[in-house]
């Protein structure tokens, strides 16, 4: 009987050994074959990023990579809803998704050291905008009412426009420089920023630009999208044509202030109106024939178009879908490469040279590094290259003065 039990304890310690053996092949097989990509969302809380998901873990934006997420936020009463956002997450069982953390963004400075791509939502001017544009809507409908009154029609009633708001932008520059400079020193080489913070995009690319130095300032780009695609879904709803069809339309200049909506080169591609071009590409601005639209209209609907969204939308939250749709398929064309010739808006740092503006015979303007939203072409992470832009006169000088007041607005020396 003890020669029994002495071979049975002698067979399960063969079995433990075994299985650990076992185990410890598959973890080291595990991490052979996993493919990590780490992506930091700052500013989690902000109601866009919900819209991201799931298509963020899709294998269209991030192919044969398994997504390690980070959500943080500064606002401490705000993790217990990130924890249920992460919950979410989970039970999405998404095929690439791995694992999910919830933390303060200024916790520990290392948990930034493995990204590959930081999002930076984290809005400055956020609840203030919120604010701003809930007493304006309050005000237009009391104006609303006392038209009715009146019985005033709608094309009597005077147009509605809301106050502009006044930014303290050297607060909000300090607040993120000091966001820079706690991520920078864990920062790898190859991480990317992508700076989606829609109300402090300029003010937040500016900061970041000039104080982090650890990664290339090509990889710290300003989301120019949503202006971009907002103004192409105007030509689109004119010529009856998906906004995907159409093309190298640029938002040029201060995504948060003054900039030019440059038509000089936007294409309809597969256009089957009464023109049809199924093969090749048609001038957008002939074919609208419209020059007062291009000219005056779009411009105007563009920069109304916020405020229009927060007066229809229950919630009345602020381009929510809108600026998550634009975030994804930004980070889809900057990660994998647009993999088609035309050329997009993004906000970087680049010289007025390579924009072709040194011919502008202006000495304060020939070769300096300005930050604003450029045209780029989009050939995969490394090669974000801004291109020559391709004026007109009147929109070359329009631009030469929004990047002097830009110089003033946002020096912060």
């Amino acid at each position: 009987m003890s020669n029994t039990s002495t071979l049975f304890r002698s067979i399960a310690d063969e079995n433990v050994q075994q299985y650990t053996a076992d185990l410890e092949l598959n973890r080291q097989y595990i991490k052979q074959t996993v493919n990590p990509y780490h992506i930091c969302i700052i500013g989690a809380d902000h109601p866009c990023a919900y819209a991201l998901f799931p298509d963020l873990m899709s294998s269209k934006l991030f192919p044969n990579r398994d997504i390690y997420l980070q959500l943080t936020t500064h606002d401490s009463a705000k993790l217990s809803s990130l924890q249920a956002i992460a919950m979410e997450i989970e039970d999405l069982a998404c095929k690439q998704f791995r694992s999910i953390e919830v933390c303060l963004q200024d916790k520990n400075k290392s948990s930034y050291e493995n990204m590959d791509l930081i999002l930076i939502l984290d809005d400055y001017f956020y609840e203030e905008k919120e604010k701003h544009f809930d007493a304006s809507f309050t005000e237009k409908t009391r104006l609303n009412k006392e038209y009715d009154e009146q019985n005033l029609f709608t094309d009597e009633r005077p147009q509605f426009k809301p106050e502009k708001m006044k930014y303290d932008l050297k607060s909000a520059y300090n607040y993120y420089k000091t966001l820079a400079n706690h991520i920078q020193t864990s920062l790898k080489p190859t991480c990317g920023i992508l700076l989606a913070c829609s109300n402090s995009i300029m003010i937040a690319t500016q900061a970041f630009t000039k104080t982090i130095k650890t990664i290339p300032t090509n990889h710290i780009l300003g989301l120019a999208r949503t202006v971009e695609n907002q103004a192409k879904a105007r030509i689109g709803k004119k010529l009856f044509l998906d906004i995907k069809n159409v093309v190298d339309l640029h938002i040029v200049g201060d995504v948060n202030g003054e900039y030019i909506i440059d038509t000089n080169n936007c294409q309809a591609v597969d256009y089957e109106g009464a023109i049809w071009a199924q093969t090749f590409l048609r001038n957008s601005t002939e074919m609208l024939a419209d020059s007062k639209f291009i000219r005056e209209v779009i411009q105007k609907e563009v920069d109304e178009r916020e405020f229009e969204l927060y007066t229809h939308v229950e919630h009345n939250r602020t381009l929510v879908q809108t600026q998550a749709r634009a975030i994804l398929s930004f980070i889809k064309d900057w990660i994998n490469g647009s993999n088609d010739a035309h050329s997009y808006s993004c906000v970087m740092s680049c010289s007025s040279s390579t924009l072709g503006l040194i011919e502008t015979n202006d000495d304060e303007q020939a070769d300096k590094t300005i930050i604003c939203s450029v045209p780029v072409l989009m050939k995969g992470q490394d090669e974000i290259l801004p291109i020559d832009l391709n004026l007109s006169n009147d929109n070359r000088t329009a631009f030469i003065r929004i990047l002097k007041d830009m110089q003033m607005k946002y020096k912060m020396d």
